[in-house]
């Protein structure tokens, strides 16, 4: 496997597919799931240390410009804010509040989804934004005009804030317009997750964030930012 990003939504696949779904076959996929990430190369996650918390949406939005998601799991199950939600496809979200049975996630489909991606293909880097239009759509920002785009071209998270691991997929490219007096390309990508059919959830919870976050600060003090 050398050389390769584990697709950690597929550890679940041939049980998430399945059409009877039950508390062990929950915590099953979440064992596998957390399997998968914390086996991953160093070089090709943002660490190990990942905690996976099974848990089932039980209300949510897709047509708002702010949506949400609200599951059925709080502090209680060791849920906590700013952690990441990834479903059988891919990517869902970010959690926003928790009480102690209960938690809201900012999903990708709201108007303040910012998410560090990045094109699985070459590693090239920029942010993940929803503009509103399409709840099956999003944005890929900031990929230089030089780097060449594909349609089907895989979008994956890139770690690079500690909540979602690397690797997890968001979508797929469709197409991709350049701006020539930015030197930049905007890159319209169709999500993996259908946001009209969300149910089995996982919270991945990076228990080595607060260690990243103090790093982060300590560098943006250094280097005067």
């Amino acid at each position: 496997m050398a050389g390769q990003l584990y697709d950690i939504q597929f550890a679940c696949t041939q049980y998430l597919g399945l059409s009877s779904e039950n508390e062990e076959l929950r915590l099953t996929n979440a064992g596998l799931l957390e399997s998968k990430i914390q086996n991953q190369p160093k070089n090709q996650s943002t660490h190990s240390g990942f905690q996976v918390i099974p848990t089932v949406a039980i209300n949510s939005t897709y047509h708002f410009d702010n949506n949400y998601i609200i599951i059925n799991t709080g502090s209680a199950d060791g849920v906590e804010p700013a952690t990441a939600v990834v479903g059988p496809k891919g990517a869902v979200g970010i959690v926003h509040s928790v009480s102690s049975n209960f938690a809201s996630i900012i999903p990708l489909i709201h108007s303040n989804s910012d998410i560090s991606a990045r094109l699985k293909s070459n590693s090239y880097f920029g942010q993940c934004t929803w503009r509103g239009f399409d709840e099956g759509i999003i944005t890929l920002e900031n990929i230089p005009n030089h780097v060449e785009i594909k349609p089907g071209d895989t979008v994956v998270t890139r770690g690079s804030g500690g909540v979602f691991p690397s690797g997890i997929i968001i979508g797929f490219a469709l197409e991709s317009e350049k701006n020539q007096s930015s030197g930049f390309q905007e890159i319209s990508v169709e999500l993996a997750t259908d946001f009209k059919n969300v149910h089995s959830l996982y919270v991945i919870k990076n228990q080595l964030k607060p260690e990243l976050d103090s790093i982060i600060t300590q560098t943006q003090e250094w280097i005067g930012k």
